[in-house]
């Protein structure tokens, strides 16, 4: 047994143990993904340790170690791509095409040195990775699957003819290192641009996929063993470490976004709407367009709580939320100030259209928002809305007086007929 490795077992699984427990405080998609391919990581330094040329355990702890990095690479791959490609297709793709590269890593394991099985395999591999696009895509127009293709044909072809010069290690290592390269190629693609855990993560499985790659070459030269020793533990941890740091990057993002956005509905809060208020009546300022304020307040939905429950009150908001959304253009924020308040700023209007036609356009737009019907448990709710409309600089070009003109105007909008349960049809 080789003990040496024990306190980097120590190691790797005290990272590992943070990685979970800030997980189940923290959940984030991908992450439990990322523990399993680590588990993996972990039972091959745990084979490592009982690995010894020519003793007892050689065998089983070689052909663990190597299908154990094999599944955690096909897991990562899986977790990297989740984003960015069908999920249950993809994973259909990287098992199957997992199963060649299982057996030629199991057949070195062995210590198979007869080519006809690595040859067979390989052959098997290559079939699979050339059809098994076409298959899953349910057609055979090529599209974007030529790339899957062409990595097959890399990973492959390089592996046949290894095996046919004798060179067995170089075979089982380097499908190892086109699968590692693929995995720091799309969590390039999939994780967020700006993140520096990316790049430890990125940095992390490019050293590791070269790593694979030397490995023969580094047997060879024994005065790089030491070297190469302490490398092959870096970037595990590398890649940990980067992990944790994405982690905190997420967490710190959702913080940040929650800071400026209503938890039930998803838009902009108060506070994010003083900020594109300001921003759009600056912006009016300086191109003479016009910038209108609708305050909306909600007709009935008091009643609707009483009588059916705040769960439906709150899929009613969202509902009408969503409405309204599609109701404005692209550059307009749609806010929800609290309640059943709503609020637009219809930014960057032309300055020859009349305030009378803006107010009457943005009425006819968000009264066909509201009034769609929400159909929910039996029911089918519809609401009307008192609307208060101020137009920057028609009105006023003071942004608080702005903003207490449409209020007051929603306010007189109200009437007591509004408030009746007509108004609110429940059936």
């Amino acid at each position: 047994m080789n003990f040496q490795l024990v306190p980097d077992m120590v190691a790797l699984a005290t990272l590992l143990t943070i990685l979970y427990f800030l997980r189940r405080r923290h959940p984030q998609e991908g992450v439990g993904l990322w523990i399993i391919g680590l588990l993996f990581i972990f039972v091959e330094a745990v084979a490592h340790v009982f690995y010894v040329p020519k003793g007892p355990w050689h065998h089983p702890s070689h052909i663990i170690a190597l299908d154990a990095y094999l599944a955690a690479g096909v897991i990562f791959l899986w977790a990297a791509s989740r984003p960015l490609y069908p999920r249950t297709s993809t994973l259909t793709y990287l098992l199957i095409n997992a199963l060649p590269l299982a057996a030629v890593l199991t057949l070195y394991g062995l210590d198979i040195r007869n080519p006809a099985p690595f040859h067979a395999a390989i052959v098997c591999g290559l079939i699979l990775g050339v059809i098994s696009p076409f298959v899953l895509a349910r057609t055979w127009r090529l599209g974007k699957g030529w790339r899957l293709i062409l990595g097959q044909v890399l990973t492959w072809v390089p592996m046949w003819f290894a095996v046919t010069y004798g060179l067995y290690r170089d075979t089982a290592y380097y499908g190892l290192f086109f699968l590692y390269l693929s995995v720091a190629i799309v969590f390039q693609l999939s994780l967020p641009r700006k993140s520096i855990g990316k790049y430890a993560i990125v940095a992390g499985f490019v050293i590791w996929s070269l790593v694979f790659l030397f490995h023969s070459w580094v047997s060879n030269h024994p005065d790089f063993t030491d070297i190469a020793a302490q490398i092959w533990d870096m970037q595990k941890f590398l890649v940990i470490i980067g992990m944790l740091l994405v982690m905190l990057e997420r967490r710190v993002s959702s913080n940040e976004w929650y800071a400026f956005h209503d938890h039930l509905t998803g838009l902009p809060n108060r506070r994010l709407f003083e900020d594109r208020l300001s921003a759009a009546i600056l912006h009016s300022q300086r191109n003479q367009t016009r910038t209108a304020l609708l305050m909306i307040d909600l007709n009935g939905f008091k009643q609707i709580n009483d009588s059916l429950g705040h769960g439906i009150g709150d899929e009613l908001l969202q509902h009408i939320s969503r409405n309204l959304r599609n109701a404005i253009r692209l550059p307009d924020t749609l806010a929800r100030l609290g309640g059943d308040e709503f609020i637009i700023i219809a930014s960057d209007l032309p300055s020859d259209l009349s305030p009378t036609l803006i107010t009457a356009r943005s009425l006819d737009r968000i009264n066909h928002a509201l009034q769609k019907p929400f159909h929910v448990a039996g029911h089918t709710l519809t609401v009307t809305g008192s609307i208060g409309i101020a137009i920057y600089p028609d009105d006023t070009t003071d942004e608080v007086l702005l903003r207490r003109l449409a209020d007051e105007r929603m306010y007189q909008q109200k009437r007591p007929s509004n408030l009746t349960p007509q108004e609110v049809p429940i059936s």
